[in-house]
């Protein structure tokens, strides 16, 4: 079977009737039937109901129908990435990313990306989410991975990846030992979280969550990094919310335990300039995507 042999099949699926197809393909409509049923032999299934009209798909047939539009879709795409990436075009993609995000989601992101256009570059920056914005606004950065709110109507978003809250705790904490921790059990113990200015709309969340839930600190510690996060939790300072990405980051003395209370999912977007998105966007975006159907990253959000 062949890309033609695909074609042939989606128009007529769209169509549902062999004479219009066949005049859409600028071909006759006897070689289209004969087309139709080579595939259909070949595959051992009937596609087409042809005993109604106009015709209908079969299930086996609207199967294909979406394999096929998928297939036709990625090799355009291919086709015109692998042209202007020839011809010398958009041949490198500058991403920002957050420190957990790069832990856990961006790898095997990066690697599907890179056995498809293996020759393309590409450029990681951590920053911060408000560092991220402000980089996409200067032109500094091609597409970032960032956290809400993204109030700018000049970018383009996608929700990308969804993971929930843990609490990091040090191994010395007398919930450590538990197998999940209730936030008002928390009630007076200090809390490390990012600083304003790093990362205002988590922050906030956290403090939201916190106070709902009956936990209210009994003193606050910023920090600008999650790693620095992480390091004040181990060295006894407080305790903190944290993704659960942050787990590719904890350090020794540093325990992470699932909340029982209801907490939300936190969510990471893609975000891009409007007026720049490129093929090279495109195809990130799409690997994405496909990630996402085959589970190669993990969305599920239970906690551990």
């Amino acid at each position: 079977m062949e890309l033609r042999h695909l074609r042939y099949f989606v128009v007529l699926a769209e169509q549902r009737h062999f004479g219009r197809a066949a005049e859409i393909l600028h071909m006759a409509q006897p070689p289209l039937s004969q087309q139709i049923k080579a595939m259909e032999e070949e595959l051992q299934v009937t596609l087409f109901d042809r005993s109604v009209r106009p015709i209908e798909l079969t299930p086996a047939g609207k199967t294909l129908l979406r394999e096929a539009r998928q297939i036709l879709q990625q090799m355009s795409r291919a086709q015109a990435m692998t042209k202007r990436v020839g011809r010398g075009q958009e041949g490198s993609l500058v991403i920002g990313v957050t420190g957990s995000a790069a832990a856990e989601f961006l790898p095997p992101i990066l690697e599907a990306f890179y056995e498809r256009w293996p020759d393309v570059t590409l450029s990681l920056r951590e920053m911060s989410s408000p560092a991220q914005l402000l980089a996409l606004e200067k032109g500094e950065i091609h597409l970032g991975f960032v956290r809400p709110p993204i109030l700018d109507d000049s970018l383009g978003i996608r929700l990308v990846h969804q993971e929930p809250f843990l609490v990091a705790l040090p191994d010395s904490h007398p919930l450590a030992a538990s197998p999940a921790v209730r936030l008002a059990d928390l009630n007076g113990a200090a809390l490390v979280i990012f600083d304003r200015d790093e990362a205002p709309g988590f922050r906030d969340l956290i403090m939201h969550l916190c106070q709902s839930a009956g936990f209210f600190p009994g003193r606050v510690q910023e920090a600008h990094q999650m790693v620095t996060i992480l390091a004040l939790v181990a060295a006894r300072v407080g305790v903190a919310l944290v993704p659960r990405s942050a787990r590719h980051l904890t350090p020794e003395r540093v325990v992470l335990r699932p909340i029982l209370d209801d907490t939300p999912l936190i969510e990471l977007y893609a975000a891009w300039p409007r007026d720049r998105h490129s093929v090279l966007i495109e195809e990130l975006l799409a690997v994405i995507d496909e990630a996402r159907i085959t589970q190669a990253v993990d969305l599920d959000p239970t906690p551990v």
